[in-house]
Parts: C-alpha cells; structure tokens; sequence
C-alpha cells in the first residue's frame, strides 16, 4: 500500500496516509485509506494533477495490487477473504493550513479478522511481518455497537468507547496490531429524554437522589433537536471539501454555532455517517458514506 507514497517520494512531494479500519460483527472490516499531500506551491500542485491524470489507471492498479495482498493473505492463513465495493476518489480540497491533494481508497474486505464461537472477534493476524505507520500517519479501528475491547496489543496511543487508535512513527511486529472485540453483555435500555419536551422522572432513593436527573432533565427540556435542513447543511458542506474538513469551517461556512454542529455531527457519527480524528486542537471531519 505504500507505492503512491513512493512516487510521490520520488516526485519530491510530501504526504502522509490515514487508515480508517471499521469492524462488521462477522469480521468483515470497511476500510478507508486516505493519502494526503500538502499543495503550498503551484510546482507541487502541478506534480499532484501529472501524478493523478488518468484516474481510471489508478484505480485499476490500486485494486489489482490489493487483490493480490488479499488473496496471498488468504492462502497463507486459510480463510477465505475477498475484496467488495472497491473505488477511489482523487480530489484537491482546501483546509484551513491551505490546499491538500488527496487520494482516497475504500473497499471492504471480507474475511478480515476471525470469528469465535462465543461471537467474538480476533483481528491482526493478516498483518504478516507486521505493518508500519510513518510519523504523523494514523491508524483508527472503529468497533460494532454492541462490542467490546477485550485485548489490544501493543497499547493503543489512544481509545473511545467505540474505537482504539495507533499514531506513527510506529513499526509493528508479525500480526500486530492485534485486537480481539467481544459482544457486550445486554443491558436494559435507559430512559428515553425527548428533545425540547418537558420530562417529569422519578428516581428511587428519595429527593437528594432526584436532584441529579431533575436537573439533566432541566438542561434538555431548552435544548431543540437540529432541524433535518441544518443536518443536509452540513453534510454539503463536508462533500463540498471531499469528504474531509475541519470542524471548525463547517461552524464558518454554516453559520450555525459550535454547540449546534457539535451535536449535529455526534448525531451523524452514531448513525456512521461521519468519523471525527483529533488533529492538535481542531476536529478532522471525514464522511463514510
């Protein structure tokens, strides 16, 4: 996966790579490559256009040379494992450090990591001789709903609740990262609170023990829902960059405060529809689907 990088290298242009990996409960995996290059002179945007002139050639290699890692994968491993839904975007897209070129890769590989008998799932060892992130690349692995990290090796650089995530410069060793995910045990589902409606809840333990939920109960109650209108607002404004902005210009280009755009994309990102990275103090918005 790394010979774009090597052009790009040998044409003396910088770039760096982020690796979104998102986890299906049968093991399948969804994965979203992003090859980024900064574009600050006229020299380097016109090294990015010649790089990419026949997109058509691009795709069919990038595709012919990961069907081949996935098929040497599964014959080494004896599972079977195919590639789905495969395309790649190229796009020039404004950020708010200036022009980036970007090469986006998606497909999803079936196969990917290893079912159990108990539903659990254990991902990693397609990762023979390893993998390398160079510095300043990203590798995030979103989890199902419902699932959970039972073990993560090496430790990850940081996690959520629904994701764990390693930063470069990192070289890992043969079947590294490794991550097994494992079904949550059910619970009951929680209270339902309606936006912008007033809640009455009675909570037992007396009085002292209500004063917490009353009060959520009251934050809420002024709080209304993002309008259908302001969510198709923003998703424009995320595809009109190529499906990776900074949080911090859709708040601009909306006109919408950063509370509202906040909750609006928190909404998106539970329907996975959007993913957000940490990136210093901004937000890195990039659309799934």
């Amino acid at each position: 996966m790394l010979w774009i990088i090597a052009l790009a290298m040998a044409l003396a242009l910088p770039s760096y790579t982020v690796y979104h990996i998102t986890i299906l409960p049968d093991g399948s995996a969804v994965w979203v490559i992003e090859h980024r290059f900064p574009l600050s002179t006229a020299d380097e945007i016109e090294i990015f256009k010649n790089m990419v002139s026949h997109p058509e050639n691009l795709t069919a290699d990038y595709e012919s040379r990961i069907e081949a890692i996935v098929a040497d994968t599964s014959r080494v491993l004896g599972r079977g494992m195919s590639i789905e839904g495969f395309r790649v975007g190229v796009d020039t897209v404004e950020t708010v450090s200036g022009r980036m070129g970007l090469i986006r890769i998606e497909f999803t590989w079936r196969g990917f990591g290893k079912t159990t008998p108990t539903g659990a799932v254990e991902l990693g060892d397609v990762f023979i001789g390893g993998f390398y992130l160079s510095e300043g690349e990203t590798l995030r692995v979103k989890i199902p709903a419902s699932f959970e990290v039972a073990e993560a090796r090496p430790a990850p650089d940081s996690r959520g609740a629904d994701y764990v995530e390693w930063r470069g410069k990192i070289v890992f060793t043969d079947g590294e990262p490794r991550l097994v995910i494992k079904p949550t045990t059910a619970q009951p589902p929680a209270p339902t609170l309606l936006w912008g409606e007033p809640t009455l809840l009675y909570v037992a333990g007396g009085a002292a023990a209500s004063i917490p939920v009353l009060y959520a109960a009251y934050r809420l109650r002024g709080r209304r829902r993002p309008r259908e209108s302001e969510l198709d607002m923003v998703i424009r404004i995320i595809k009109k960059h190529g499906g990776v902005v900074y949080q911090s210009q859709i708040v601009r280009e909306s006109g919408l405060s950063k509370s509202t755009v906040s909750t609006i994309l928190k909404m998106l990102e539970s329907e996975g529809r959007v993913t957000r990275v940490r990136e210093g103090r901004e937000n890195i918005v990039r659309l799934m689907r």
